[in-house]
């Protein structure tokens, strides 16, 4: 009786862990839950290719204006910012000394004027002296010496004459270099354009060539950039430039390119690119600080994701793989990089138009494992 009350205890056990084993078995083929994710389905999108560009903003119209005269600053009404047009009187110096000068040049003009006529006369004289001779000469009325001597006075008085000429246009030479000291004693700014720095101020002594100002015309500025020797090939002449500046966040400025240095910088192995910049509304000004792109073509149907959703070891790897979502899944998909630009990657292979992209890394996300996916914003992979 004992043993068959034994047999019936072990039998009993070996019954209800076998159900407890059944019960346990679900429980432990239950899944993970699902990892909730952002996701972005792919649409094909024109992608702008460029080479970037950094550099500072140069006007190809700066002038140092210097004093061609001698003398004090009387006056300088202009300030630093202040426009000017071309031709327009900035400084003025003390031109009294030039004024005197004028003076005493158009008088040794006037005492020329009066030695030429004297000498006129003379000559006058001295030709009617020497027919008068030549007729008495054949009447016996006079020697040949005599004759000699009224030919060399007739010759003497036409040296003069031309001395007197002579001595007339230096004195008005003399006049004009007068009157231009008196004219330059009054400095114009030979463009048009903006104050950029004033290099003196009333009552200080300026002698020639002493930099007065400086003036820039900012309507027309150059935008010089470095650009490495690999990214060369595509660039020509007249491509359209794209660039920001730091003063003014979110505006873009336009330009064009105007020409490609010939020669490469050995130590840099880059070559310097010029870039024109219609700078019309005068925003812009000379000394700022530039980046931006030469627009070198377009991709109409370009496959474009954000940078932040794709797994690489190496960032200079043109190979890498990113996650999509198939059938609620994660899936590993290899994929081909093309061009970077701006936090946005080209995918040339390994992704199609529709796909569900995984646009942020996680640890969670893995091949296989269960995704709960969210709607990312749309503007994603544009921006």
């Amino acid at each position: 009786m004992r043993m068959h009350a034994f047999w019936w205890t072990v039998l009993s056990a070996a019954w209800l862990t076998g159900c407890r084993a059944k019960e346990a078995r679900p429980a432990a083929a239950a899944e993970a839950p699902a990892v909730r994710v952002a996701v972005l389905r792919l649409e094909p999108q024109s992608l702008v290719a460029g080479v970037a560009i950094t550099g500072t903003l140069v006007s190809n119209a700066r002038v140092d204006v210097k004093a061609q005269v001698i003398g004090r600053v009387l006056r300088f009404d202009k300030q630093a910012g202040d426009a000017v047009a071309a031709g327009e009187a900035v400084i003025w110096v003390d031109d009294e000394n030039y004024r005197l000068a004028v003076r005493q040049a158009e008088s040794a003009v006037k005492v020329a004027e009066a030695g030429l006529a004297r000498a006129q006369v003379l000559e006058n004289h001295s030709r009617s002296e020497l027919e008068r001779g030549r007729s008495l000469l054949k009447s016996g009325g006079i020697t040949d010496k005599d004759l000699k001597a009224a030919e060399v006075a007739e010759q003497d008085a036409r040296a003069q004459v031309g001395l007197a000429a002579a001595q007339l246009e230096q004195a008005r030479a003399a006049l004009e270099v007068a009157r231009k000291h008196l004219r330059d004693a009054v400095i114009h700014s030979p463009v048009a354009g903006q104050i950029y720095q004033k290099h003196v101020n009333p009552g200080a002594y300026v002698e020639a060539p002493t930099a007065v100002f400086t003036v820039v015309d900012n309507r027309r500025l150059e935008l010089e950039s470095p650009v490495a020797t690999a990214e060369l090939a595509p660039i020509r002449a007249g491509q359209r430039v794209s660039f920001t500046v730091n003063a003014y966040p979110g505006a873009s400025f336009a330009g064009r390119v105007i020409e490609i240095s010939p020669a490469v910088e050995a130590e840099t192995r880059s070559a310097k690119v010029r870039i024109g910049v219609d700078n019309a509304s005068g925003r812009l000004k000379a000394g700022m600080f530039a980046e931006g792109r030469i627009l070198i073509g377009v991709t109409a149907q370009a496959i474009v994701v954000p940078a932040g959703a794709l797994y690489r070891d190496d960032r200079s790897a043109k190979s890498a793989f990113l996650y999509v979502v198939e059938n609620g899944r994660a899936v590993r998909r290899p994929v081909r990089l093309g061009r970077e630009l701006d936090g946005k990657l080209e995918i040339v292979a390994g992704l199609r138009p529709g796909d569900l992209l995984v646009v942020e890394q996680g640890i969670e996300v893995a091949e296989g494992v269960r995704i709960e996916a969210q709607a990312a914003a749309a503007s994603a992979a544009r921006e």
